[in-house]
């Protein structure tokens, strides 16, 4: 696909905004001449984007939502702060987030995004931090939400937060094209817990891009939930970065949305790191999910742990490609990684790649992948034990999963996504 024919797309509904950000100039560039990936393309072999084409997306219109209504009952027995952005824009009715710092990203902050000299060089921009993470070969959606955000959230955390912090993205509408943006900064010795959603309510194009900066001793539990509509299409990019003496926690959960495709990329740039980059899977149907993730170790003892678990049942199908890269400056790394499937239909399908790529002589390393369906004499045990066919495979399938889930630290959050995870398997 030529590029004015792939403009017309996806960035006819968007309009560029010029606010003085560098980053925004830079995306424009590698927009400038590119095309969408097809299966040709290595990144995008199994997942590729020109079927984006058949749809003529248009932007999100600011819109406004019924507290009583889908939102509202979104997580209730969660406390939590939380922050709501409907069609990309921020709803100051929705959220409630007294005690927390959190910035909005709209373009008439001038002085708060950095684009305007401020008095104090000390003094905290959001231009010294958004855009600092992003790759010079970034994925195409993420250099259309680059060019084109009109509003997103900063959300700077200097102490021990109690209560979770919630950002839920909401869209609604038909045919609409959305951009979220996201930056998230913990400060040394700061901890919290950020959750960040994104639903819908019909045939939606989010295009999210969140970055993520954990400084020294910092401890950041990061939950990012995809629990869209069934017509939606999710093309995100999340990039984080962990400094020494951190501990990141990263679960990504996915259960709605018609095509997903998730790159997630993590950066440990600081020695005595420790790290969790996990994730959970259930779609049915005709779902397509396509998560990427990638991990570097740039420095010596450090540790990182990472599961991937995937439910599929219908005629769904995922891909997981899992890099994992230690440098030659990175020893006594202690790295491990493991993608586990359970195919709950004889049509469903997964492609998965783990990659290992080892620059150091003085490391702990491994990574695999497993493949299968419930074991017959499983099911068998329990129904020597008088519990119905039906109960016994949700009882299994509900336990592979829940292994991940269980790792949340947050006790209501936990017993609140297993409840969503437990919904979502009794639809099968």
């Amino acid at each position: 696909m030529s590029a004015p024919a792939m403009d017309r797309m996806l960035i006819s509904g968007f309009e560029p905004v010029a606010d003085g950000l560098v980053i925004r100039d830079k995306a424009a560039a590698l927009l400038a001449g590119a095309s969408l990936p097809t299966y040709r393309d290595e990144e995008y072999k199994y997942t590729p984007l020109t079927a984006l084409a058949e749809t003529n997306w248009v932007s999100a219109p600011k819109s406004t939502l019924d507290a009583t209504g889908w939102l509202d009952e979104f997580l209730p027995s969660v406390e939590q702060h939380r922050i709501v952005f409907v069609n990309g824009h921020y709803d100051e009715g929705l959220s409630s987030h007294s005690g927390i710092e959190f910035l909005q990203l709209c373009s008439d902050q001038p002085k708060e995004l950095g684009s305007l000299a401020c008095a104090e060089p000390t003094e905290f921009r959001v231009a010294a931090h958004l855009g600092r993470l992003e790759k010079p070969a970034m994925p195409l959606t993420a250099a259309i939400n680059t060019v084109s955000f009109a509003d997103g959230a900063c959300v700077r955390i200097s102490s021990k937060v109690e209560k979770p912090i919630h950002i839920i993205y909401a869209s609604t509408g038909t045919s609409v094209a959305v951009a979220p943006r996201t930056l998230i900064i913990a400060e040394p010795g700061a901890e919290a817990t950020i959750i960040e959603t994104y639903l819908s309510d019909g045939e939606t194009l989010v295009l999210p891009v969140t970055e993520v900066i954990v400084h020294s001793n910092a401890k950041l539990e990061h939950i990012r939930l995809c629990n869209e509509s069934l017509q939606a299409r999710h093309l995100s990019l999340t990039e984080v970065r962990q400094e020494r003496d951190s501990t990141y926690q990263s679960y990504n959960v996915v259960f709605g949305g018609a095509l997903v495709r998730n790159d997630i990329n993590l950066f440990i740039a600081g020695s005595n790191a420790h790290t969790r980059f996990d994730g959970v899977v259930a779609i049915d149907g005709d779902q397509h999910v396509d998560n990427h993730t990638r991990l570097d170790h740039a420095e010596p003892h450090c540790e990182s742990f990472e599961i991937y678990k995937h439910l599929l049942g219908g005629k769904s199908r995922a891909v997981f490609n899992g890099k994992i890269f230690v440098h030659q400056d990175a020893q006594k790394t202690d790295a491990k990684q493991t993608n586990m499937t359970l195919l709950l239909s004889p049509t469903a399908q997964v492609d998965t790649k783990p990659q290992l790529e080892i620059f150091a002589d003085d490391v702990k390393c491994t990574h695999g992948a497993t493949i299968g369906q419930l074991r017959k004499d499983a099911l068998f045990y329990l129904r020597s034990r008088g519990i119905d066919e039906a109960t016994a495979r949700g009882l299994l399938v509900y336990a592979f999963a829940a292994e991940v889930m269980e790792l949340i630290e947050n006790e209501q959050l936990c017993k609140a996504l297993e409840s969503m995870l437990l919904a979502k398997l009794s639809s099968k």
